[in-house]
Formats: structure tokens, C-alpha cells, sequence
């Protein structure tokens, strides 16, 4: 299980970027805007972590290739291979938000070029999720072909990346600046997240997915990380509600980067990172 740690990575990475992405410009997007006046640093910096983290991600990437050359053959079979889409929307994604930082680094371009762009961007990034989902839905393991799959990794996408963004926004703009309210939603999302995972998580939710005999390997590696997202997330939930109770969006109070958000960011990711490796221990290979 701990072998496959590229993948966890690499699948949070992109998964978190997503959902800054998300979490930031659909606020905006919404009302047809662009995060132009007053917002121009903060938002540079929010396209400048997107883009590290996909760097990060795509780099990590490589260390489960056996044959990391190869890799240039990756696209070579759009047309079946869930894979190949994957790392196509991979591209075009981060690419789009390469050329957003770009104008919006000039000041130059028209809001509606801007805008398109940014649309665009959330297109591709959504076709990202949905490929990275897709290529786990095999119908030869039980454990991962269901709806749990896609909807766990837009959970996680949603809620790393609300707490990232509320991070970046609180601490480079100030609170409240958002229509959305980023740690309520965070709030409600954990909660889904916590109550999905107890209720429907393959083999160890109380009515999860439970697979026949098999002769893959029996390990309770993958029990103990599910336990361990729950506890962690339930944490990360505890200190979320600190954190509203203590007038987080209350701009006259000027709290910027807390203890308990910090808290926060740090027990949800571990969380997340604990549910992740489970759902990759859940098809443990022989050896591992």
C-alpha cells in the first residue's frame, strides 16, 4: 500500500489545485466578473500555487512510472484509454492557467477574453476529475467500480481546496473578502465527507462495498487508514468550528492566519491523505 504513494500524491496534488482553482473564480465566474480590482495580487499568487501544484503533482507522477521515458507515449491512445484523457486534461488545465496568470500579470486583455479563459479552465479542470475518477472504475474491482469513487474524489477536491483557498485569501486579503464562505462550506462538506466514509467506504463502511473471496492478499493496513480519516477529519472538523465560532468573517476583527485555521488545514490534508492511501490499500497487490 505504502508502494503507491506516487499516486496518492500525485491524485491529492491535482485534486487540491482543482479545488483551489474552484473554490476561488467560481465566486467570480458566477457573476460573470473577473478577480481584477483589489484582487490582483491575491489572485496571482492563487493561479501561482494552482500551477505549483500540478508542477508537483505531474513530477511526482514519475516515480510510478517503471520506465519514466516511456512517458511520452502516454497520450497515444485517447480514444480508449482513460489514462491518456487524464493526462490530456492534465495539460490543457494547467496550461489555461498558466496563460490566465500570464494576463493577468500584463493587466492588458479585455474581461470577457479573461473570463473565457477562466470558463475554459474550470471546463478542462472538471474533465480532469472526471478522467482521474473514470480510470478506477473498473469492472474487475468491485471495491473501487461505484458511485463512491467519483464522489470521494470531488469531496476531496472541494474541501482541500476551500481550506487552501481560505488560507491563501485570509492571509494575502483579509477576511470576508469572498461572497463565498469558504470554512462554513469547508464545515458542510467535511461533515458529508466524514458521514460518507462511515456509511458507504468499500469493505469498511458499515455498508460499503464488500467484495467476494479474492486472492489478493488480506491486510488491515487499509481498516487502520480508514479509522484514521475518520479521526483526523473529525479533528480538523473541531477546530473549522473554532474557528467560525470565533467571528472569522467578521472583517472589523482582522484575523488572519490563526492557529486553529492552520490547525484546520493541516488535520484535513492528513485526513485526506490517510483516506487516500486506503482507497489504493483496498486493492493490495501480492508482495506488497
Amino acid at each position: 500500500m505504502l508502494k503507491e504513494w506516487p499516486l496518492v500524491a500525485f491524485t491529492l496534488l491535482g485534486q487540491m489545485a482543482l479545488g483551489v482553482f474552484f473554490c476561488f473564480h467560481v465566486p467570480f465566474l458566477v457573476h460573470g466578473r473577473v478577480p481584477s480590482y483589489g484582487w490582483r495580487v491575491g489572485w496571482l499568487i492563487i493561479l501561482a500555487v494552482v500551477v505549483a501544484l500540478m508542477a508537483l503533482a505531474a513530477l511526482v507522477s514519475f516515480f510510478h512510472l517503471r520506465h519514466p521515458i516511456r512517458a511520452r507515449h502516454v497520450l497515444s491512445n485517447l480514444r480508449s484509454s482513460w489514462l491518456s484523457r487524464e493526462i490530456l486534461f492534465e495539460l490543457v488545465f494547467t496550461a489555461l492557467i498558466v496563460l490566465a496568470a500570464w494576463l493577468a500579470w500584463v493587466r492588458t486583455p479585455a474581461t470577457p477574453l479573461l473570463w473565457g479563459v477562466l470558463v475554459t479552465a474550470c471546463l478542462a479542470g472538471g474533465l480532469f476529475l472526471l478522467s482521474m475518477a473514470k480510470l478506477y472504475m473498473l469492472p474487475s474491482m468491485p471495491v473501487w467500480h461505484g458511485a463512491y469513487t467519483p464522489v470521494s474524489f470531488a469531496l476531496t477536491t472541494l474541501v482541500t481546496g476551500a481550506i487552501t483557498t481560505e488560507l491563501i485569501v485570509r492571509g494575502v486579503v483579509g477576511p470576508g473578502s469572498l461572497d463565498l464562505d469558504l470554512l462554513v462550506f469547508a464545515l458542510g462538506l467535511v461533515i458529508v465527507e466524514i458521514f460518507l466514509a462511515t456509511l458507504a467506504a468499500p469493505r469498511h463502511g458499515i455498508r460499503g462495498v464488500r467484495p467476494g473471496p479474492s486472492l489478493r492478499p488480506v491486510d488491515d493496513s487499509p481498516r487502520r487508514c480508514h479509522r484514521a480519516r475518520i479521526v483526523l477529519l473529525a479533528a480538523g472538523l473541531v477546530f473549522i468550528g473554532m474557528e467560525i465560532a470565533a467571528g472569522v468573517n467578521d472583517i472589523l476583527k482582522e484575523r488572519g492566519l490563526s492557529p486553529a485555521l492552520l490547525m484546520a488545514f493541516v488535520l484535513i490534508l492528513a485526513g485526506e491523505t490517510a483516506g487516500r492511501f486506503h482507497f489504493y490499500g483496498l486493492a493490495a497487490k501480492p508482495g506488497d
